[in-house]
């Protein structure tokens, strides 16, 4: 099976890690490496000596983890907001027999500061990262990496986001639930699961229906706001912005009813 490296950018705050997190349970034989976990050090200094270690501890894990054959998906997660810095971690990375998905998370301006004044008050964080946060946001668009915004999306619709955008199916829990019903003998013949409640089926297809024209609805109203907006030449506002995130959560909804063969 070739291997797949994800490599996840965004500004402190933008839900790195948590995505990961998620992304780690979703994908079999999976590990995660953070790149602040290659210098959590105290005080932190940041020199050209700090940031070369950094560099040489994070692609000799990350080349160790590729070259293990225990593994068929690499997570790794870092601000990664210079081309520069992407450019060094690839071209120090022996990925020839992996496919390499990059990504940037960004939210927008509202979101990042709520969350990162939460984190400030809970104690997470120091407050001079919301304005160090706050600068580098506008970096990310320029990047080589597929954009995924994150505002007005949970990390789990993140996840999935970057799992349909790398061809990747999340069958996991698919099969982890049906190994749990094979140990217990709980497996039946498919017919066995047909409900004699005709009613009850008749009910739960008719709210299926509902929601997926819900869904087309509003994924065809967003695409006549985005029109709208570029008519007005406007595609560089934090409204843009939004719709374009709302737009790739409502696309992913409908390719996942064709993924799972649900299309009306």
């Amino acid at each position: 099976m070739k291997k797949h490296l994800y490599v996840i950018g965004g500004t402190m705050g933008a839900g790195k890690t948590t995505v990961c997190n998620l992304l780690k349970k979703k994908l079999k034989n999976c590990v995660f490496l953070d790149g602040d976990w290659c210098w959590d050090m105290e005080p932190f200094w940041v020199t050209e000596e700090t940031k070369a270690m950094v560099m040489d501890n994070i692609t000799h894990v990350l080349n160790n983890f590729l070259a293990c054959s225990a593994y068929d998906h690499v997570i790794f997660c870092w601000v990664l907001h210079e081309q520069e810095i992407l450019d060094t971690l690839l071209s120090r990375l022996d990925w020839q027999n992996a496919e390499v998905h990059l990504y940037s998370l960004i939210p927008d301006e509202k979101s990042l500061e709520e969350r990162l004044k939460k984190d400030i008050r809970q104690g997470l964080r120091q407050k001079d990262v919301l304005e160090r946060s706050m600068k580098r946001l506008p970096m990310y668009e320029k990047l080589q990496t597929e954009k995924i915004y994150v505002s007005g999306q949970t990390p789990e619709e993140t996840a999935v986001t970057i799992l349909m955008t790398a061809g990747i199916k999340d069958d996991y829990k698919k099969e982890k639930s049906a190994g749990m019903e094979r140990k217990t003998g709980k497996i039946k013949e498919t017919e066995t699961v047909v409900s004699e409640d005709l009613e009850g089926l008749k009910k739960e297809l008719e709210a299926y229906r509902k929601m997926h024209r819900g869904v087309k609805q509003e994924y065809d109203s967003i695409v006549r706001q985005m029109e709208k907006q570029k008519e007005a030449g406007r595609t560089k506002s934090a409204t843009y912005r939004q719709l374009m995130g709302r737009k790739l959560t409502y696309s992913t909804m409908l390719d996942l009813y064709k993924l799972y063969d649900l299309e009306e």
